[in-house]
């Protein structure tokens, strides 16, 4: 009886040991599917090549490309927009009084973004901006120009990043390039306008020579202008708002076009306003000529150095020279 018993044991044992595994059940939930990267998470106000190249297309995400159609037309990253940037265009209009740069209508700018497939408020949709290099740098300042009417738009501050090194930056590095024009989803874009970074004359009149208490005008025009020696033709008159400091906006890129360390801009920044004005306390009032660089010193010291209490004068030292005298 126990020899019988041992043997249907080990017949089973044996069974056991030559049965084929079962198949795992299948479920949506073991299929094998996409996964975003984790460095497609960190999104900030500059974003590498490589990262645009391998995060793009796990994001909800618009490139808009800020050159020229004609730069556009002969190659571009594949399936980027064309919205280029000029003083009149979807990025900026002729204000009253003539004034070059100014913010459009927001329901114009509402209406692009909507139909270049930018969604707003849900899902929110992520904008790389992507600029040519120059000399001077008027196209690097294109991307803060347009991150700044962004921000007018509506469209929180870290939803929009810069290619750092603009096309030329992508091209470098042997990335691919198309000429193939894509046609973009239209999607739904609502937003309220935000005008709280802006400041007009005559704000800017009332907070002159307040340094001692840690109001600071910049200029972010280049120091021959700034000083008087030349004379941009927009202006009526040469030199600076009185009492303004000058933090040229074209020294933040390095000669590449890529930006420079937020610790090189920052000891820029430091050695033309010292301590009188930081992160938290104090207020940085910024201008140019017309609002180029004004934006280029915005966006670099809130998103780049993280300062939160910097405003724009748009108008500039063209509106300013019409109504009030300039300093040398």
């Amino acid at each position: 009886m126990i020899g019988s018993r041992l043997s249907l044991a080990a017949t089973a044992l044996l069974g056991l040991a030559t049965a084929q595994p079962a198949a795992p059940p299948t479920s949506p939930a073991m299929t094998p599917r996409a996964f975003t990267p984790l460095v497609c998470y960190i999104f900030g106000e500059l974003v590498s090549p490589w990262w645009l190249q391998k995060c793009a297309p796990h994001l909800n995400l618009v490139v808009i490309d800020l050159r020229s159609a004609a730069e556009y037309a002969e190659s571009h990253i594949p399936g980027s927009i064309s919205l280029p940037f000029d003083p009149i265009s979807a990025w900026s209009v002729m204000g009253p009084g003539d004034l070059l740069l100014e913010m459009p209508p927001s329901a114009d700018v509402f209406a692009t973004l909507g139909a270049a497939g930018v969604s707003n408020p849900s899902p929110a949709t992520k904008i790389v901006l992507v600029n040519g290099v120059g000399v001077p740098a008027f196209p690097q300042a294109a991307s803060p120009r347009v991150a700044t009417t962004l921000k007018y738009a509506g469209i929180s501050e870290g939803r929009v990043a810069v290619l750092d090194g603009g096309f030329p930056g992508w091209t470098s590095e042997s990335l691919p390039v198309t000429t193939v024009v894509p046609t973009p989803v239209p999607k739904t874009y609502t937003a309220t306008e935000d005008r709280s970074f802006l400041v007009d004359i005559n704000y800017v009149k009332a907070n002159l020579n307040k340094r001692n208490k840690g109001i600071v005008l910049l200029d972010g025009r280049d120091e021959a202008v700034y000083n008087g020696s030349v004379m941009e033709e927009w202006a009526l008159k040469p030199g600076h708002i009185p009492s303004a400091l000058n933090l040229p906006g074209k020294n933040f890129w390095n000669e590449d076009g890529s930006w420079k360390s937020s610790l090189e801009i920052l000891v820029q920044l430091r050695s033309v306003v010292g301590y009188s004005v930081g992160r938290t306390y104090g207020q940085i009032i910024v201008y140019c000529g017309v609002g180029g660089y004004a934006s280029t010193l915005y966006f670099t010291l809130t998103r780049i150095l993280g300062f939160d209490n910097v405003v724009m004068y748009d108008g500039s030292a063209q509106e300013w020279s019409k109504y009030y005298d300039m300093e040398l």
